[in-house]
């Protein structure tokens, strides 16, 4: 039995399988499974799964999975599957789309037709110091032309402060002007010496137009002075990327023993398993005392062990009842 490479969640009332027709570039055994209103598209994994490979044996898939985003964005909501995400056969991926429903569709709700749109936002750094420098003090200015290296390190101190408050505010006037064409965002750190922001912004499908106005106002009122790089449209994965928790059948069958749990067991049943197994084994509750009154630790070890082996058992089975969650990915920024 192959496994499944899960890309995507799309309403099914909305999705055409006639779009995931061979064609070059496409991943091998592209499909849908349907479950209720809910439908995934999927392929077939490579042996051993993408997780642990390098990056240039990734990429393939990584391209692969663009030409599939390229292609559902085009007809429908797209919610994305992060990378890589594998799961066994059709019956799970049904229970991912039964169980985990109204996560899903909490995603929907969010995103709703939403596309997203990533801007980097650069300047020339040179031009701005060159800029900010006549501000410094003129003393500390005359004195770092010379050779004293603690002088030139201070004027270094005081020119990356200006620097970052200058990025700050031309950061928040960006955003200022592109809150008012865009449905929602997300900021996070420039990884280019020249950046000052890069920006997840969620726009309705109709709103490009609005939204290359907005950036030809910023680039007059900053003078030309600010680089934009728009990259787009992809799917939603700044906002609501799926993350599925399901573990393999004979992983679950192997928890439900352990815990001593039934096929069907209700969430609360299996949580009040996993408290009364926990009471009886955590280290702390129930310390192991040999016969000269001292802790025995090869007991407490393997009494440890069994408390370990119970959590991992309790969180397999947590990922049954809860098999998705949505990720957004705000980064914090550090200035």
């Amino acid at each position: 039995m192959t496994d499944l490479l899960v890309f995507a969640v799309v309403p099914a009332a909305r999705f055409d399988p006639a779009i995931l027709a061979d064609g070059e570039g496409l991943p091998p055994g592209l499909r849908s499974i349907a479950a209720g209103s809910l439908a995934a598209v999927v392929g077939a994994a490579p042996d051993g799964g993408l997780k642990g490979r390098e990056r240039s044996a990734l990429l393939p898939w990584l391209l692969a999975s663009q030409k599939v985003m390229e292609r559902l964005l085009a007809s429908a909501p797209v919610l994305p599957v992060a990378l890589g995400t594998v799961v066994e056969d059709e019956g799970r991926v049904r229970h991912m789309l039964d169980a985990g429903a109204a996560v899903l569709g909490q995603g929907f709700q969010a995103v709703g037709e939403g596309i997203e749109m990533n801007l980097s936002v650069l300047w020339h750094l040179d031009t701005v110091v060159a800029r900010l420098l006549p501000g410094v003090a003129p003393e500390l200015r005359h004195a770092a032309a010379g050779d004293d290296e603690i002088e030139r390190q201070a004027l270094g101190v005081v020119l990356a402060g200006l620097v970052a408050a200058e990025r700050r505010r031309v950061r928040a006037r960006v955003v200022e002007e592109l809150q008012a064409v865009t449905r929602d965002f997300a900021i996070s750190e420039p990884t280019e010496p020249g950046g000052v922001a890069n920006l997840a912004l969620l726009i309705d499908r109709t709103a490009d137009a609005a939204l290359e106005a907005a950036l030809e106002a910023l680039d007059a009122e900053f003078d030309g002075t600010l680089t934009f790089r728009l990259v787009g449209p992809l799917p939603p994965y700044s906002f609501a990327s799926v993350q599925v928790h399901l573990a393999p059948a004979a992983k679950v069958c192997g928890a439900r023993i352990a815990l001593g749990v039934e096929p069907g067991a209700s969430a609360e049943t299996v949580k009040a398993a996993y408290r009364r197994a926990a009471r009886e084994t955590h280290p702390d509750l129930v310390p192991v005392i040999g016969d000269d009154d001292e802790v025995d630790a090869p007991a407490m070890a393997e009494e440890t062990a069994r408390f370990v082996t119970l959590s991992d058992a309790y969180r397999v089975l947590e990922g049954e009842y809860a098999p998705v969650s949505l990720r957004r990915l705000d980064a914090l920024l550090t200035e």
